[in-house]
């Protein structure tokens, strides 16, 4: 009795499956599943017949025929399609090799700091990424000391920052950095500032820079961007008092001439000598926090409403007066969030997206390292790679590390090696990157398994270089190179390649009456070969540029409103008038006769017409040699009801 019911049960799976197989190619079967995968990307959110899915059916079929022959072909072994095919592969696979929720705590993050602006001061003791651990230890010792300094007052952090700073700018600002928002600075100096409360002092942060000690001085609501026009009289570096004095005086004499109601942009046009923004009114680009020197940006976010004009000030550069034209707050999230996600791949946020991901990896496969092999290869080979000169010294069979039961032999760490090896590399962090890197190449791996939306799309991408391979081959490249079939459906087919009667004919457009006189006798002269159209050209335009456009070419009938709208005879037309005031005068050449057109003169039209043919021919040898079957109670399915 369970023989009989598993029996059944089985038999009853065996036709929903077969039910739901919606064509078949010989022994391939093709799910409604992949078909609706296509059919809704070119047909979302339409009513449809079963007539259209017909139509739509028989186009489906030729591209899986097309994509089985290729198959049959082993077009797919072929190198060079592997090569392009791994190529989207690595594009695909990103939006998958993510960490996505580190990734989006991240964006939350970064929004949330853009909301406010921070304004700091700090102290550098400066050290590269390679410093020794005795290096280390003695900047940090350092700054640790000049932080205890500062916090029991026996010296204020501006002049701590001046004495010790390796930032040379503190000789001049005593660490001052202004205001910042995020994406301004490295991401672990942003984080420190953000987490200071005003007043405070950070512990030492270490950065790519070195050592730092970050004192926050204030915070505020986010400024968001300004857009400016500005008036600039130079007095930059090394100006004596006498031009300082001058442009001064003359930026107060603009300012006069502002008030008594003269347009900014006309000033700024004729008087700024900032010439590169002057000849367009002055106008800045938009800019936010931390993006001018800090008077400029002081007076440009102090305007508040729109057209306010400033006193004039000093900087650095000489002496302005701006204006404002623009004004916009924080984007919202969904407005921002794409730029945020590609600020984060470029930012230095984006290493720490990889270290999650690994972190997240390491978790969800089996990592196991053979501690024995690794201590051996690292006796052999530490000091090599420290010195940049590690040369394989083995044949590298001994297993090193499983991934989900996956091996990984020496081998394939010795070639990491050989790649990315340089003076100062060390091997323990060397073998943690390449254990990162297996983990990831194991993770793409399994995208297929683990996405069915990205094994979709990577069919897709396969399939599409595959039938643009084949096609080109069969049908494309075949209409171009084979000059005798190409020769031969062409007079198998002339009679479909013909010239409708024509006119040779000159189009001249005059600007006025005077130029249309000028044009009418110079045109007679032509005839008499006195003169050509290029001449004719060239003088009419000697005074004034565009007086007269010449068309000359062969018209057929609908091309051109004017040649339809004269009698088709040899000679010159009257003047016709328009509505811009211009005049027309058409010289006919001559009157062409229907007649069949060559196929150098209308090669591509053929080569098109050939290409259809061709594939044409194609479709029907492959329903030939391929069993087709279209289950069409499961491709009604897809009908509204």
């Amino acid at each position: 009795m369970k023989k009989i019911i598993l029996s059944f049960l089985f038999s009853a799976s065996a036709l929903v499956i077969i039910a739901q197989n919606v064509l078949t190619i010989d022994d391939q079967n093709i799910s409604l599943d992949e078909f609706k995968n296509i059919f809704y990307k070119n047909n979302n959110n339409i009513e449809f017949t079963k007539e259209y899915l017909d139509e739509y059916m028989n186009l489906f079929v030729n591209f899986k025929l097309k994509v089985k022959e290729a198959y049959d072909l082993n077009l797919d072994t072929i190198l060079a399609f592997k090569t392009e095919l791994d190529g989207y592969k690595k594009q695909l696979a990103k939006p998958y090799l993510k960490n996505k929720k580190f990734d989006n705590n991240m964006l939350s993050e970064a929004y949330e700091r853009m909301k406010q602006d921070i304004k700091v001061s700090h102290i550098l003791i400066a050290l590269d990424e390679t410093s020794s651990i005795q290096k280390e230890k003695l900047a940090y010792d350092k700054i640790l000391s000049i932080r205890s300094s500062i916090l029991d007052s026996s010296i204020s952090f501006e002049t701590a920052a001046k004495n010790n700073s390796d930032d040379k700018s503190a000789l001049a600002n005593g660490g001052d950095l202004s205001y910042f928002t995020a994406f301004m600075m490295v991401y672990n100096f942003e984080s420190a500032a953000y987490s200071t409360k005003i007043g405070e002092i950070s512990m030492p942060i270490r950065t790519k820079y070195g050592y730092h000690i970050i004192s926050v001085t204030d915070k505020r609501k986010a400024s968001g961007e300004v857009k400016v026009a500005h008036i600039m009289f130079k007095s930059g570096e090394g100006s004596d008092n006498n031009k300082i004095n001058e442009a001064k005086d003359n930026i107060y004499k603009i300012a006069e001439l502002l008030k008594n109601g003269e347009v900014f942009s006309d000033v700024a046009e004729r008087f700024s000598e900032d010439r590169s923004t002057a000849v367009k009114g002055g106008n800045l680009p938009a800019f936010g926090v931390g993006k001018m020197v800090p008077e400029f940006e002081l007076a440009a976010f102090g305007l508040k409403e729109i057209g306010e004009v400033s006193s004039p000030f000093r900087t650095q550069y000489g002496w302005h007066i701006i204006t404002l034209l623009e004004r916009k707050g924080i984007p919202s999230f969904e407005e921002i969030k794409s730029e945020l996600k590609r600020k984060i791949e470029s930012d230095s946020r984006g290493e720490l997206s990889k270290v999650a991901l690994y972190a997240k990896l390491r978790k969800t496969y089996k990592v196991k390292n053979n501690p024995q092999v690794y201590t051996a290869f690292r006796k052999n080979s530490a000091n090599a790679i420290a010195l940049g000169k590690f040369k394989s010294f083995s044949k590298g069979n001994s297993k090193l590390v499983t991934i989900n039961g996956k091996s990984i032999y020496v081998s394939s760490f010795i070639n990491f090696i050989l790649i990315n090896q340089k003076l100062g590399s060390n091997i323990d962090n060397m073998y943690l990157d390449f254990v990162n890197e297996e983990l990831l190449i194991y993770e793409e791996s399994q995208l297929e398994i683990k996405y069915p939306e990205y094994k979709a799309l990577l069919q897709e991408y396969r399939e599409g270089i595959l039938l643009f391979d084949l096609t080109n081959a069969k049908v494309w490249n075949k209409a171009v190179e084979d000059t005798v079939g190409l020769q031969s459906f062409y007079n198998s087919n002339i009679n479909n390649y013909k010239w409708e009667e024509r006119v040779d004919a000159s189009i001249y457009r005059c600007i006025d009456l005077v130029t249309a006189k000028t044009v009418k006798r110079a045109i007679h002269k032509k005839h008499r070969g006195n003169i050509n159209n290029a001449e004719i050209l060239i003088k009419a335009n000697e005074g004034a540029p565009l007086s007269l456009q010449i068309n000359s070419k062969k018209f057929v009938k609908g091309e051109n409103k004017y040649i339809d709208s004269i009698n088709w005879k040899v000679g010159i037309s009257k003047d016709i008038k328009t509505s811009d005031g211009s005049y027309i005068i058409i010289d006919i050449n001559e009157v062409l006769e229907p007649r069949s057109k060559t196929l150098n003169e209308n090669r591509g039209k053929v080569i098109s017409d050939y290409q259809n043919i061709l594939e044409k021919e194609w479709i029907v040898l492959l329903k030939e040699k391929y069993k087709v079957k279209v289950n069409k109670d499961v491709l009604y399915k897809l009908i509204k009801q």
